[in-house]
């Protein structure tokens, strides 16, 4: 149905103008086709190229409007993928810090395990304040 409805204004046109040439080409007579209406055939050609630009300017605004709306989707599409992508490398450098954290609190754990001194045990300790401090 919508590819009815978007080839319709272009036949339709093609349609239109094509009358309006075909009544012109009999503008010369000075004749009333339809006894219903009191319009001459030159008459009857202009209200056909009307309606023909009528529908020329509807086509060009359905093809205005689908125009924006690709356009319109593909920005959205290409800002919903760059917050996604941000989205991970949030998580990576998140995994990173913490991986980065438990590296150093596991060397600060086996130094002090292999030499248990004042200095190790004061890094461990710092060590543990900085994880309470900020709840890693």
């Amino acid at each position: 149905m919508v590819s009815f409805l978007a080839l319709l204004p272009r036949a339709l046109t093609t349609f239109l103008y094509a009358v309006a040439a075909l009544l012109r080409f009999y503008a010369d007579t000075d004749t009333i086709p339809i006894q219903l209406f009191p319009l001459t055939i030159l008459q009857w050609s202009f209200l056909a190229f009307t309606l023909g630009t009528t529908a020329l300017l509807a086509n060009l605004g359905l093809e205005w409007h689908a125009g924006n709306r690709a356009k319109n989707e593909r920005t959205r599409a290409e800002d919903e993928a760059n917050r996604e992508r941000d989205r991970a490398n949030q998580e990576r450098e998140r995994a990173a810090r913490r991986a980065r954290i438990q590296n150093r609190g596991f060397i600060l754990q086996t130094r002090y395990q292999l030499t248990p001194g004042r200095e190790t045990g004061a890094a461990l300790a710092d060590f543990l304040s900085f994880l309470q401090e900020y709840g890693e």
